[in-house]
């Protein structure tokens, strides 16, 4: 880790989408009358890192101030910490805003800086973006549709945005998982720092944690406001708190870093934390690519009907609603590690000594007890997890 006087830095990136909605007239050529209709108006991926200070007493500060507000707002999930997406599905918008606005200003101490990085590719201007070209073929997609597949790779986006100056010193950085395919700005963010991975880290990691609050809050507070994403209004909504708001903004004129140039995803295995707590699930193995009735969730002001969702994308939500996947992520807090749903086919080659196996289930079961032949990894049933966490007190410190 970095340390300038005596003080050891970290900085933790997450991100979200931002997406500002407009009304519009169209004339229905059916009836040749005018109707009102949605519309985006403005979209962009933020991402956002956090500076911290401090670290060992933010780490237990922020425990205890993250369980004292989730029993003030009477937060039924038993989780060890609540990511933004949790709280608003639980407590609504109305309520989920003053929750993540007591805890940073209640921690706001251990933040020194925060560091805001947003795209600016208005489609009348910029209408499409090429991508590919290496071991793939160059393809030119619609801008819009460009920005809304950076959304999951704007973590490591924002660190690479963030390590742009050539005197930027080499602090240690924690990503929020994330999946992508190649890019220069990964190229040049790995040659510059080994970042940290930690899947599911706004569930398990306080520092990516807070950066996820942050940035939700960032957007509400931005539209309370009636204020547009550009840096003087990002300046302005924190102007009350006690750390520094820095802005980057990426166009047009670097879009060759942050396009992919190859249809290859990158390969995370090097740079993810562990240990790792997988959990696994018999049903999960049993799932076939199909659309159910059951369709995703979609934010609470949006009048949008969502598109239906492949059964397995909508187990694994399930599964995440539930006290095991709890416990796995409290005990991977513990551990300082991260947690996961294990899927054979994409994360068999993650497994390494240290990591632990949580199953549900025989055929899980076998499989967990299968790898322990291979590694040094820790088994343990569902319920087993469920009385050790419970056992250390690590969900009620």
């Amino acid at each position: 880790m970095f340390t300038v006087l005596g003080l050891i830095l970290l900085l933790a990136f997450d991100g979200k989408d931002f997406e500002r909605i407009k009304i519009v007239q169209e004339l229905d050529p059916a009836t040749n009358e005018l109707y009102l209709k949605e519309t985006t108006g403005f979209y962009s991926p933020l991402g956002v890192g956090v500076k911290f200070k401090d670290l060992d007493a933010f780490k237990r500060d922020c425990l205890t101030q993250t369980q004292e507000l989730a029993s003030e707002f009477q937060v039924s999930q038993k989780r060890i910490m609540y990511d933004s997406f949790s709280l608003k599905e639980e407590l609504s918008h109305r309520k989920a805003i003053p929750f993540c606005d007591k805890l940073v200003t209640q921690l706001q101490h251990y933040i020194e800086s925060l560091f805001f990085t947003y795209i600016v590719m208005p489609p009348d201007e910029v209408p499409t973006v090429t991508v590919g070209g290496f071991k793939s073929p160059f393809c030119k997609i619609k801008s819009a549709e460009f920005l809304r597949k950076l959304q999951p790779m704007f973590p490591y986006i924002c660190a690479w945005s963030y390590f742009g100056p050539p005197d930027r010193k080499q602090e240690e950085i924690q990503l929020d998982g994330f999946n992508s395919k190649q890019t220069y700005a990964w190229d040049d963010l790995i040659s510059k720092a080994k970042p940290k991975i930690f899947p599911h880290g706004d569930e398990c990691n306080p520092y990516i944690m807070l950066a996820d609050i942050i940035a939700y809050l960032t957007d509400a507070k931005l539209y309370g406001q009636k204020l547009a994403l550009k840096p003087e209004p990002l300046q302005e909504v924190w102007k009350t708190y006690g750390f520094q708001v820095n802005v980057h903004f990426l166009d047009v004129s670097n879009v060759s870093k942050y396009r992919w140039y190859s249809n290859d995803p990158i390969d995370l295995t090097p740079y993810l934390v562990h240990p790792l707590v997988f959990l696994l699930v018999d049903e999960f193995d049993k799932l076939q690519p199909n659309y159910p009735p059951m369709a995703e969730e979609e934010d609470e002001s949006s009048e949008t009907v969502p598109l239906p969702v492949p059964e397995n994308k909508r187990f694994k939500k399930l599964v995440r609603r539930m006290e095991p996947w709890y416990a796995a992520t409290a005990y991977a807090y513990h551990k300082g590690g991260a947690a996961q749903l294990f899927d054979i086919h994409i994360d068999r080659t993650k497994v390494q000594d240290g990591d632990i196996m949580v199953y549900i289930g025989n055929k899980s079961k076998e499989l967990a007890e299968g790898f322990s032949h291979l590694f040094d990894i820790e088994v343990l049933s569902a319920k087993e997890l469920r009385k050790k966490v419970n056992k250390e007190k690590i969900i009620t410190l």
